[in-house]
C-alpha cells in the first residue's frame, strides 16, 4: 500500500514577510533605528526612535506587541 501526501503550497512553506518598520525609507532591519528615548507607561512602554534615514517615529510597545503610534521626518 502507497500513502500519497500533496506537496504543500508556497503559502504554507513561506514565512510572511516581514513588516516595514520605517513609513518613510522603507527599512525593515532593527539595526537602522537609534533609541532616543524610552518611558514606562500605565500600559506597557514608549519608544522613541530615529531611523537612519532620519525619521522619527514613536512606538508604543505592550504584551500584545509593538505598534507604530507616530512617525515624521526631520
Amino acid at each position: 500500500m502507497t500513502s500519497w501526501a500533496a506537496a504543500p503550497t508556497p503559502a504554507q512553506t513561506s514565512k510572511p514577510p516581514k513588516p516595514l518598520l520605517c513609513t518613510y525609507c522603507g527599512t525593515d532591519d532593527d539595526n537602522n533605528f537609534a533609541v532616543i528615548s524610552r518611558h514606562r507607561t500605565s500600559n506597557g512602554t514608549t519608544v522613541w526612535l530615529r531611523c537612519s534615514c532620519g525619521a522619527l517615529q514613536a512606538r508604543a510597545i505592550s504584551r500584545a506587541g509593538s505598534q507604530i503610534v507616530a512617525s515624521g521626518h526631520r
